[in-house]
């Protein structure tokens, strides 16, 4: 099983978008919107905690404007 790469994208306009990257494909699917960066970090947090329960200590890949 490959582990998703998750992001979270911030626009200008405040939105912040969760997305998903599977190893070796260059497409992103979104997995979220948010207007709110407590809920998004919490839902990615929570992602990044499913997609890979051996390595919980590790916090998520921080994010990047878009």
């Amino acid at each position: 099983m490959e582990l998703s790469n998750y992001e979270l994208v911030r626009y200008p306009s405040g939105q912040l978008i969760i997305t998903k990257v599977t190893k070796g494909s260059s497409f992103r699917d979104v997995v979220g919107a948010y207007t709110n960066e407590a809920d998004a970090q919490r839902a990615l947090e929570r992602l990044v905690a499913e997609a890979s329960p051996a390595v919980s200590n590790r916090g998520p890949e921080m994010t990047r404007a878009a």
